[in-house]
């Protein structure tokens, strides 16, 4: 369901099962590159974690349903309790050169906003596009579909961030040496928020000690 979407659960094709899904994804869709393996894991966990909190139904799929390449719309697409549309940006990396998880959190979380302000601020039909036809090809029932879609398009026609609700995700893979400060967190929430660029915000922090860890479990899986 992650991977393909709702529609999936109720299809025939091998490709759709959980066997076949795993092979796809262990085999196909995990680029070879470190940086963007490493930013297909992120986004896949915080996909994952999303959907476990229960505020959110996931409408987009994590695959890019027309090439086995980086998907080039929106990360996650989802709506909450009452109906109203989040785009979700994930942003994940290494501790690299930084000295604290912390700072490596903000610095992506801060990376997120830059680029969905950009992006939703400038005339981009293909961006809009793509969110369309994916969470067209994702929701099974018809009357959901419907609505969401007249809703997304409805979005996509202002060309402004300020009318949008934005759930921003950093993932960083690191020891747990140093741990995620609570309150540079919340203080980077709230100097987010005081920018109002969006109508709704969230952020979401999340530390493992390495990827490799998830590639593994994943082969683990592919039998």
């Amino acid at each position: 369901m992650i991977c393909h979407g709702e529609y999936a659960l109720s299809s025939a094709l091998k490709y759709h099962t959980f066997e076949g899904t795993i092979a796809e994804l262990v085999n196909y869709r995990l680029p070879a590159e470190k940086d963007k393996r490493v930013g297909a894991i992120g986004e896949l966990i915080l996909n994952v974690i999303i959907r476990s909190t229960g505020d959110f139904e996931v409408i987009s799929p994590f695959f890019n349903l027309e090439e086995r390449n980086v998907k080039k719309g929106f990360d996650i697409l989802a709506v909450d309790l009452n109906k109203e549309i989040w785009i979700i940006e994930s942003k994940a990396g290494e501790l690299g050169t930084m000295t604290d998880v912390t700072s490596k959190i903000l610095e992506r979380i801060n990376t997120a906003n830059r680029d969905l302000v950009n992006r939703l601020n400038n005339d981009n039909a293909q961006l809009w596009l793509n969110a369309v036809n994916s969470v067209r090809s994702s929701i099974d029932h018809t009357d959901e579909k419907k609505t969401v879609i007249n809703i997304l398009e409805n979005l996509g026609n202002t060309n402004v961030s300020d009318d949008k609700n934005v759930l921003l995700g950093g993932t960083v893979f690191c020891s747990f040496n140093t741990k995620i400060e609570l309150q540079r967190f919340k203080s980077l929430y709230q100097r987010i928020k005081t920018q109002s660029k969006f109508s709704k915000l969230q952020i979401i922090a999340i530390q493992k000690r390495t990827f490799e860890a998830v590639v593994d479990f994943l082969n683990t899986l592919n039998v």
